[in-house]
């Protein structure tokens, strides 16, 4: 299965078009929600989840399936869509937008699995990116 060697979930992000670096903007570890908020549309927080993964040549030319996983410390799991990549090269970087928003606030880890296309089990990889998911009272604004 590819390894996953990055995991890191951004505000936004640019890839140079010269050199095919990516920039990440606004790296993101907690995510401040109002009391009583309703969930966001499609059960999805619009930010950018990456990962990056190495493949061994025999993986390259396959098609594999992608998911990733909000994992709390109590063995709540909440999942994005599945998305299936073909990989043709030894590495390869993928952009999802919507880091699934669990039922309960509290600490997280991103998670990715991943899995051959036809194959039943996934394979969860050991990277990790925390998310603290928490309800925050918003200050009163000064006006004078």
């Amino acid at each position: 299965m590819p390894s996953c060697y990055l995991l890191a979930v951004a505000g936004g992000s640019s890839v140079d078009q010269h050199s095919n670096n990516v920039t990440l903007f606004s790296l993101v570890e907690q995510i401040g929600v109002p009391p009583g908020a309703p969930p966001p549309p499609g059960g999805v927080i619009l930010l950018e989840l990456h990962a990056y993964f190495a493949l061994d040549p025999a993986e390259q030319g396959q098609s594999f399936e992608l998911r990733f996983a909000m994992v709390a410390a109590s063995g709540l799991e909440t999942y994005s869509e599945v998305s299936t990549h073909r990989v043709i090269t030894p590495r390869y970087r993928t952009r999802s937008v919507g880091l699934p928003f669990p039922p309960v606030m509290g600490a997280y880890e991103l998670r990715v699995d991943v899995r051959s296309v036809g194959s039943a089990s996934w394979q969860r990889a050991s990277t990790a990116w925390p998310v603290v998911i928490g309800e925050y009272t918003p200050e009163p604004r000064v006006t004078h």
